[in-house]
């Protein structure tokens, strides 16, 4: 069964891109890797190196646990797949599940992490690595990521068995990588890289083989659909927003949970990014990153939201109506500010708390390039984002776009002076013109879903 679950993926990943557009994300992976192990002198003259390991393996760790919960809770009920179809198959839903959770191991796995140890490979003359360090450095992201897959898909079980169980989970989750980020909690696939020693990769594989048989334990044979308490609010939206697209796009997202799971997929990582700086400025021995910088980095996450909106949508019912493409995408781009500005905010506020003549400067410098990179995205990639990913014309117009003024942006508020404040003026200026002709032209390009 489990080779019929791997065709499906990279089915619906070729469906996705265009030919031969299914190797950019690892090509993508292998010049970063390659790029940045080929400077890894220069990495640990900035920070040490228990930190650098730390920062990787809970990140990989972040990136399967993402890619399991998605796969459960995000994707596991769209149309024409076989989770679909178990009703009508002799596969119990638990089975069912355990074969997705294999299939997810197996499948990103090959993705990310052969292209990981080709980019370590390619980097060996410049950063002279041994092939026995980039086997062990291999073996980590493989165990955390492996482990990160476990407990996404114990979870999923959690989530079946009680939402209230769920929810712990995260939390204990959150506060638990917060603390290992400070270095207060041990985190096993990071002192088996550091220490090499094998007991922290025995205790490892302990954790993801529980995580694992809990999760097969606990997923119900069938699953039934959760009893909504809730009724249909849309009237009342209406009345708030005064727009009936808005209203049903806001009716979308308190039904389908889009702000809870914002909250742990744009707010968890901006939690560890501010660890991460306070790391950095430790490591320097001043402040590097102010409230400004911050706030530029916190918008780059927010993209995060507006592809939990995309989703929402199936694209066949709007076909049939009086909308167009463009109207779909505006409706997004209302949504996406007020759900950031709901989240978003407290954040800056926590950032700015020691510098509050410096909050009006980082809140403006968080919406504009929200919105710029939000103009980007909606004219580039349209009303389904996925598309970002895989055409290798998009992702190149993306990053030329989105990285370079932000680079500009975060470097350039790093101290303030004359010549910063005028770089920042300059740049802003630019974004701000992009912004408003990428969204006049979403109105001429996306007329058809």
């Amino acid at each position: 069964m489990i080779k019929y679950y791997l065709i499906e993926e990279y089915r619906r990943h070729a469906s996705i891109a265009k030919k031969y557009s299914l190797i950019i994300f690892p090509l993508y992976i292998i010049f970063f890797v390659a790029v940045g192990t080929s400077f890894l002198n220069e990495i640990f003259a900035i920070f040490p190196y228990k930190q650098f390991i730390i920062i990787n393996t809970v990140s990989t760790f972040i990136y399967g646990f993402g890619v399991s919960s998605f796969e459960f809770l995000g994707r596991s009920k769209e149309r024409a797949s076989i989770t679909t179809m178990i009703p009508y198959l002799p596969v119990s839903q638990k089975k069912n599940y355990f074969y997705l959770f294999l299939r997810d191991v197996i499948y990103y796995t090959l993705l990310f992490l052969i292209p990981t140890m080709i980019g370590l490979a390619i980097s060996m003359p410049f950063s002279e690595l041994s092939i026995y360090q980039i086997l062990i450095f291999s073996l980590t992201i493989f165990i955390s990521m492996f482990l990160g897959y476990s407990l996404g898909y114990f979870s999923f079980s959690l989530w079946y068995r009680g939402r209230v169980l769920y929810y712990i989970l995260l939390s204990s989750l959150l506060i638990y990588l917060s603390l290992v980020m400070l270095s207060i909690s041990p985190f096993p696939p990071a002192l088996f890289q550091i220490s090499k020693n094998s007991q922290w990769l025995l205790i490892s594989l302990v954790f993801i083989a529980i995580f694992s048989i809990a999760a097969y334990l606990l997923t119900p044979n069938e699953l039934k659909d959760v009893l909504r308490k809730k009724g249909m609010a849309l009237r009342k939206y209406e009345k708030i927003f005064k727009d009936i697209k808005l209203a049903k796009e806001m009716e979308d997202v308190m039904r389908g949970g889009i702000i809870v799971k914002s909250l742990f997929t744009y707010f968890l990582p901006m939690l560890l990014l501010l660890i991460f700086v306070k790391i950095i400025n430790m490591s320097m021995g001043k402040s590097v990153y102010n409230p400004m910088s911050m706030a530029v980095m916190l918008s780059i996450f927010s993209a995060v939201i507006y592809s939990w909106l995309t989703i929402l949508e199936d694209f066949g019912y709007y076909e049939s109506l009086p909308l167009k493409a463009s109207d779909v995408i505006k409706t997004h781009i209302a949504s996406y500010l007020i759900l950031i500005s709901l989240i978003s905010i407290p954040i800056i506020v926590g950032f700015s708390i020691n510098s509050l003549n410096l909050l009006p400067a980082s809140l403006g410098l968080f919406y504009l390039n929200s919105v710029y990179l939000l103009s980007i995205t909606a004219y580039i990639a349209g009303p389904k984002i996925t598309s970002l990913l895989f055409n290798p014309g998009i992702v190149l117009k993306f990053s030329v776009y989105s990285i370079i003024p932000g680079m500009i942006l975060v470097i350039s508020t790093f101290e303030a002076s004359f010549y910063s404040i005028i770089t920042v003026a300059i740049t802003a200026a630019f974004m701000l013109f992009l912004t408003f002709y990428n969204f006049k032209r979403i109105e001429r390009r996306w007329v058809y879903f």
